[in-house]
């Protein structure tokens, strides 16, 4: 069972790619599964508890995840000003005395507008029963800070409709044209204890928190120094 559900941006999002550094890194157009995945499971710690979380984890890291997004999507570019630690041992400021464990310098940042609504078809692993639907219409949140999105419509349906981008890697299927994204999603071996926060086991990227290549179904239309202009194509 696929559910669908329809989100309306709210503010400008920004999803750097997981390999990109602090200072520096392109946002991805549209919210990669790994990303979704977690706020899936934030809303279910969030209203179930730990325990229920725990047992829903494999069906949220092995659920499928389709999107249709907006019409167009505008990307800023721009710089801004960015504090940073200071790496090895800090030095005293030479005009106050005082020790600046923070360094002030510039990072590039990009934020996308979303010029429409954006669709997305979940299915859980091994179809899982849940409180899917309602789950789902309570993310508001993706990306970095103020990617903020709402929920409009959710509907339920055994077949995933046309249009739609499976965000997992299709062998058998290459588009040629469109926009290559590189998304990050959940190994099958990823443990609840490695995306708990609290937990001091990690994850290493390439082996528990996959990359992979996406084809998107947009062509750029306009482009200049501060911002670059996408259109969704037909399919």
């Amino acid at each position: 069972m696929w559910t669908l559900v329809t989100y309306q941006p709210v503010g400008l999002v920004s999803l750097k790619l997981s390999t990109a550094t602090s200072t520096g890194g392109k946002s991805l157009l549209l919210p990669t599964p790994f990303a979704y995945k977690m706020a899936v499971l934030d809303i279910i710690l969030r209203e179930m508890g730990v325990e229920k979380g725990k047992a829903l984890w494999p069906a949220v890291r092995d659920a499928r995840i389709a999107l249709l997004g907006p019409e167009r999507i505008a990307v800023t570019n721009t710089f801004t000003k960015i504090l940073r630690p200071i790496k090895g041992k800090p030095t005293p400021d030479p005009d106050t005395g005082l020790i600046r464990p923070m360094l002030k310098t510039i990072g590039f940042r990009e934020y996308v507008q979303w010029q429409g609504p954006m669709h997305v078809a979940f299915r859980p692993g091994k179809d899982a029963a849940g409180d899917w639907a309602r789950w789902l219409s309570m993310i508001t949140y993706l990306g970095k800070r103020g990617g903020f999105i709402q929920a409009v419509e959710v509907i339920q349906t055994d077949t995933l409709p046309q249009g739609f981008t499976l965000l997992q890697p299709q062998r058998e299927q290459f588009p040629v044209a469109g926009i290559l994204q590189v998304m990050d999603d959940c190994a099958p071996h990823l443990t609840f204890d490695q995306v708990d926060i609290y937990s001091n086991k990690n994850m290493k990227a390439g082996k528990d928190r996959l990359l992979h290549q996406v084809i998107l179904p947009y062509r750029l239309t306009k482009a200049s120094r501060g911002f670059t202009l996408y259109q969704r194509l037909e399919t």
